[in-house]
């Protein structure tokens, strides 16, 4: 299950299992149905992106909180993250039939993606460092990249995992 709450009143708001789905404008359900790597627009606690599993298929949804609703937009992405203005999703794409990915950088307006400069295989949700560089595990390590598919990995923190970009106040 993949369930969405309200963090301010600690309230279930919906569960995406529950939600529909349609695929090229047409009703989408199976049994199979699993959703992760869900992120939200930011700014925007309705809408969100995530990924939808089914069969060997990897969708990118768009979804809409209020109307319990996803559409998919795109196969062969997982682990979706938005970027701090919300124009770019970084995810993971699979290389092949194994458990191999890329990490990949896609521009929500046109669907077009690019490779960023990591050629091993990430298998982590990825975060926005910034809103030009991208932060991810790999081993025991958090390593950097330029979102815009220039230079190289560099490493950011060592013996550590899973980054996490923390909002600040105003």
């Amino acid at each position: 299950r993949t369930v969405i709450l309200d963090l301010e009143s600690g309230e279930r708001v919906g569960q995406l299992e529950q939600f529909d789905v349609t695929k090229d404008g047409q009703p989408f359900d199976a049994v199979d149905f699993n959703f992760w790597g869900v992120t939200f627009v930011p700014g925007d606690s309705n809408r969100y992106y995530a990924t939808l599993g089914t069969g060997s298929s990897h969708y990118l949804v768009e979804g809409d909180v209020a109307a319990r609703s996803m559409r998919v937009l795109r196969d062969g992405v997982e682990c979706p993250s938005l970027s701090p203005d919300g124009k770019q999703i970084v995810y993971k794409s699979r290389v092949g039939d194994n458990e191999h990915w890329r990490l990949r950088v896609l521009e929500v307006d046109t669907l077009a993606d690019h490779a960023v400069a990591e050629n091993r295989s990430i298998d982590d949700q990825v975060e926005w460092l910034d809103a030009e560089n991208l932060a991810y595990s790999y081993g025991n390590n958090l390593y950097t990249v330029p979102a815009d598919g220039s230079g190289e990995p560099q490493l950011l923190v060592r013996n550590a995992s899973s980054p996490v970009r923390l909002a600040t106040g105003s």
